[in-house]
């Protein structure tokens, strides 16, 4: 993306001031000349990709007459927008973007998770996580893949944080339990992992397996996220070569939903699929 990453906290913002902008009955035109701001400006902010300054979301509330409960309620927003994340700690080797997933991920309620190959970043154990990277990149210095799997393991805690963890549904293709990454003994704690992980409350994992043949869900992995505030429109996130993709359009999100309940009554309901990873624990060698 072009310009400043939208953050989810800047997303947030621009979706607030462009409904009061529309409340207040304001063209694009009407709003920017009223808080004296360029257009440019005024659709950067409203689309997340704008640093925030509060002197220009106090003209805007200006120009849309806004209470002063709304007023504190924006103004906060515009702050939060501004602060940093914890993934920042780890910008010398984030991937390009991927600090915009994270923010994403991080405000997220719940994550519906389809995956074809690979384990679910939310789910994995540091030595496969180490393996898995030093498999896409065998040419990584030492030092780099430590901070990669660090970050990794950092970002694990959106799972177990004492408030409001955040919910994931998972459903992984049989490619995902049966490759050996890393080996047999680290692919059996990987599993064991995932064993553990589904005892908790905000965990719900699903095996598809390689005997229901085409899917719908064919052409790759998906991730749909979902908020809890109304205002936070679901998004969908893909993760390919050339880049990561976050399809935002209602129809395309309703499409990959869909895709996902297909795909939760193709696969194994919960406890078969449990019971699949513990016969595949016990085949490892």
């Amino acid at each position: 993306m072009a310009g400043v990453a939208p953050t989810m906290g800047r997303r947030r913002l621009g979706g607030v001031l462009k409904a009061l902008r529309l409340s207040a009955g304001l063209s694009n035109e009407q709003a920017r000349q009223r808080a004296d701001l360029s257009t440019a400006k005024l659709s950067r902010l409203e689309s997340g990709h704008n640093v925030v300054l509060l002197k220009d979301i106090r003209a805007l509330l200006d120009a849309y007459n806004a209470d002063k409960g709304t007023r504190e309620k924006v103004l906060k927003l515009a702050q939060l927008a501004e602060q940093h994340g914890w993934w920042e700690e780890f910008d010398d080797v984030l991937p390009a973007d991927f600090d915009l997933y994270l923010s994403v991920e991080e405000a997220a309620a719940s994550l519906l998770v389809f995956e074809t190959s690979i384990m679910h970043g939310l789910l994995q154990t540091e030595d496969y996580a180490r393996a898995w990277i030093r498999a896409e990149d065998p040419g990584t210095p030492n030092a780099e893949l430590e901070r990669l799997v660090g970050l990794r393991m950092a970002r694990r805690q959106a799972l177990a944080r004492d408030e409001e963890p955040i919910t994931l549904w998972a459903v992984l293709d049989e490619a995902v339990i049966r490759r050996r990454v890393g080996g047999s003994e680290v692919m059996r704690e990987q599993l064991e992992h995932l064993l553990s992980l589904s005892e908790r409350p905000n965990v719900t994992i699903q095996v598809l397996p390689f005997g229901v043949g085409a899917h719908v869900a064919a052409s790759g992995s998906f991730t749909v996220v979902e908020f809890a505030e109304p205002t936070d429109p679901e998004i969908g996130y893909v993760d390919c070569a050339a880049g990561n993709v976050y399809p935002e359009k209602p129809w395309q999100v309703r499409r990959m939903k869909t895709h996902f309940h297909h795909l939760t009554s193709a696969a194994l309901e919960p406890t078969k699929s449990l019971s699949f990873i513990r016969k595949a624990h016990k085949e490892l060698t």
